[in-house]
């Protein structure tokens, strides 16, 4: 037989022999490969967009019509710039912003209450608002906060003040009492952190490494605010353009994007709890009842550990009660402080699901008007 038909007849031999839809052994491992690369580029542009990207801060350029029509102040420690409102003469009251959020969360309540005898502070902590950090190794925690709301105090010249904090604030103002209880002559807590429970998913996301910075990193614009806030809030018409902006434009400052996911993983308060039982500072505590972010049956627990505590759980009001409710939150707030000087105690562990009986008005369809 000729050797060229030897081979051509070899050849066809061969193929009778491959499977039908056989690949090449090569064909896989050059998929593979490829699926490798694209999902090792995958982790580095994750890796590089988390701790190597350097976001805009494009709220820089935004001017505050809020700002522009309150006196606003900086005091300068070896901590932070601190950033701060103040009005009216009177007893001290310290207004920290829920974490996160800058001083015009309290915009209702600052001129509310210099009018009814107070002097009034409205501060951001480090990682809220327009407040410039100063210390590069500042721990972002429980102590770090409380240390850094102690400077600002002795910069501005308090040795005692009553403090009022919402959310994570709430916990700092709530752990500062624990830690300098001196200086606190009362406290309120609106729908505080201060127990040991697991932060709702929209927050815990931000423990997980890489995860959590992408979305400091990307996910702050005023879309993403304004939904927080329509959750943050019951009364969903009073998010505004102008709240959003107010909010939004210092969320994009770095510093504040940083401290979002430090603060998140690193705030214990298995270390407020455990000192509930020794916290001798008389305690107001308010709550909104459609609270989505911390339920409102943490009021009771907080009024029932605390030696001298009231909580009041307002119907129709969710977690910034301060801008849900303003009035009926400026009722008991101003009730509240006007005590301050005249040395009564609250009763231990007393907890009203609805408001208290006063002028304030318990129905949700009336609330927050």
């Amino acid at each position: 037989m000729p050797e060229t038909t030897t081979a051509a007849t070899a050849g066809a031999g061969a193929d009778l022999t491959r499977p039908a839809g056989h690949v090449p052994r090569r064909c896989w491992r050059r998929a593979g490969a490829a699926v490798l690369i694209v999902m090792l580029l995958g982790a580095a542009a994750a890796v590089y967009g988390a701790y190597g990207y350097v976001p805009p801060e494009p709220g820089r350029s935004y001017h505050s019509a809020y700002l522009a029509g309150v006196p606003w102040h900086y005091a300068d420690t070896p901590v932070a710039r601190f950033f701060y409102l103040h009005e009216g003469t009177g007893t001290p009251v310290v207004l920290i912003p829920p974490g996160g959020a800058p001083a015009y969360a309290w915009h209702n309540q600052l001129t509310a209450l210099a009018g009814a005898g107070h002097s009034v502070y409205v501060v951001d902590l480090p990682g809220q608002g327009r407040t410039v950090l100063h210390d590069p190794g500042f721990g972002w925690d429980l102590p770090a906060m409380t240390s850094a709301l102690a400077s600002f105090l002795d910069a501005v010249g308090l040795r005692r003040t009553a403090l009022v904090g919402n959310s994570w604030s709430g916990g700092c103002a709530l752990a500062f009492a624990q830690r300098y209880p001196q200086r606190v002559s009362r406290l309120v807590l609106v729908d505080s952190s201060g127990l040991n429970v697991p932060d709702i998913w929209a927050w815990r996301v931000f423990k997980i490494p890489i995860l959590g910075e992408l979305l400091a990193n990307f996910d702050v614009t005023q879309g993403s605010v304004r939904s927080f806030l329509d959750m943050a809030m019951y009364h969903t018409r009073l998010v505004t353009a102008q709240m959003v902006n107010e909010f939004w434009a210092p969320a994009t400052y770095r510093v504040n994007r940083r401290a979002t996911v430090l603060l998140e993983r690193r705030l214990d308060w298995s270390q407020t709890q455990a000192r509930l039982g020794s916290t001798a500072t008389p305690t107001l505590i308010l709550w909104g009842r459609q609270d989505r972010v911390l339920a409102s049956w943490q009021a009771g627990q907080l009024a029932r550990a605390l030696p001298h505590a009231a909580a009041h759980v307002l119907p129709g009001c969710g977690h910034l009660l301060e801008l849900d409710c303003p009035r009926q939150a400026n009722q008991y707030l101003a009730g509240f402080l006007a005590r301050a000087g005249t040395g009564r105690i609250i009763s231990a562990g007393t907890f009203r699901r609805a408001a208290a009986p006063s002028p304030v008005t318990t129905s949700s369809r009336k609330a927050g008007r």
